[in-house]
């Protein structure tokens, strides 16, 4: 965890999940994943959004190490 926080891109890596984190926090508060909507018929609500907040660790994840990795 030091050497992320110890350079810039790290710490945007980390602000990125954060703030997932907070946002996922805030739908789940606000019953956001509750609802009784279907996407494609069979993709519950709750579903959907903790697939959007995996999709958004693993881009932050790809991102981060395939471009600003300090230990190459």
């Amino acid at each position: 965890m030091r050497e992320i926080a110890g350079h810039w891109p790290g710490r945007v890596f980390l602000l990125v999940l954060l703030i997932s984190i907070i946002g996922m926090s805030v739908l789940v508060a606000s019953g956001a994943t509750e609802s009784q909507f279907l996407l494609f018929g069979w993709m519950t609500m709750s579903l959907v959004l903790g697939v959007v907040f995996v999709i958004i660790w693993l881009i932050a994840y790809l991102i981060y190490f395939f471009k600003y990795w300090p230990y190459r």
